[in-house]
């Protein structure tokens, strides 16, 4: 009853559709934060090899996808399975997973794969885990940025009490190698490593530091990322952007082990949430939100949060299947 492919040329027309209502729901029922490309944009980057697409056809029509990337060589990071309506859901997921298996067989040797369940995805979790993938619990939570009381208890913390010898200062450039390094350290061994394999090697923590500073997943805020330094060496860290649809983001926070149990993750995080707000009440950018994410299995990640004013919004399976 139902066949899939890969797609192809002769199929950009009736495709459309399916893509569009994917584009539709994307924010409600994906918890897409950003919408997705444009169906122009979306062809152009499949023209482009940035893109892969696998089709479910009903009678040659398409009435679903499967859009993944294989760039970089090393993961393969599957954005997300689509179907029009929810009969015979997950016969329909099956069918284009199976074909996505299938593909990427030999790629697969030499890289894991990452897939984000957003939104109603999390009820295809036991299919999934069938093919062996495992799972990390993961959490977004959200700080009120109109709760004035919030703003006014961050506003009277005082930064000078942190421990002797260290002290908090604005991201610059200087700080790019010591910062990548700091990156690699405080994560090689985390739950991210598992399905960002960028944080098991220096050269991978680079390029990870070199597209948030360089505005590549949103717009870079230097001065709301905070550099924790230890006798003048950095010993942790808060990064800040922005997106365009005013989705403030802390993408990474990270103390390195030898300085970790000193309760430094508090007036790190909360002096990036600061002067984020500054900015916006400045003018300067433009906040609907401030968010970030984190493995929820980390309760002192959690607490961490928390107790700098963030509550949770909501959470979501993060796959991921090892190379190999």
């Amino acid at each position: 009853m139902y066949e899939t492919t890969v797609l192809e040329e002769k199929y950009f027309r009736v495709f459309q559709g399916a893509y569009n209502d994917f584009r539709l729901k994307a924010r409600t029922d994906y918890k897409f934060e950003i919408d997705p490309l444009t169906y122009d944009d979306f062809i152009d980057s499949f023209k482009k090899g940035l893109i892969n697409c696998i089709l479910l056809l009903e009678d040659s029509i398409p009435t679903g996808f499967l859009a993944y990337t294989s760039v970089p060589h090393d993961v393969i990071e599957l954005f997300v399975i689509h179907c029009l309506g929810n009969e015979d859901i997950n016969e329909k997921r099956l069918k284009l997973f199976d074909k996505f298996m299938d593909i990427t067989k030999n790629q697969r040797k030499h890289a894991l794969v990452s897939y984000a369940m957003l939104g109603v995805q999390e009820t295809f979790k036991k299919e999934v885990a069938e093919y062996n993938f495992n799972f990390i619990d993961t959490g977004v939570v959200v700080f009120d940025i109109k709760n004035k009381q919030l703003i006014k208890e961050l506003s009277q913390f005082n930064f000078l009490e942190l421990p002797i010898g260290y002290k908090l200062t604005p991201y610059r450039d200087i700080y790019f190698e010591e910062l990548a390094e700091a990156i690699y350290n405080a994560f090689k061994d985390s739950s991210d490593a598992n399905f960002d394999i960028r944080f098991a090697s220096i050269e991978g923590c680079r390029d990870i530091t070199h597209k948030i500073t360089t505005s590549i997943y949103g717009r870079f805020l230097p001065q709301a990322s905070k550099i924790l330094l230890y006798e003048n060496k950095l010993a942790g860290f808060c990064l800040a952007n922005v997106t365009g649809d005013g989705i403030g983001n802390l993408p990474l926070i990270g103390i390195l082990p030898e300085h970790r149990g000193q309760k430094l993750s508090k007036p790190l995080i909360k002096a990036s949430i600061l002067d984020i707000v500054k900015l916006h009440q400045g003018g300067i950018i433009e906040l609907n939100e401030l968010n970030a994410s984190l493995d929820l299995n980390l309760t002192s990640a959690l607490k961490m949060y928390e107790s700098a004013g963030f509550v949770q919004s909501y959470r979501y399976s993060q796959a991921y299947l090892p190379r190999g």
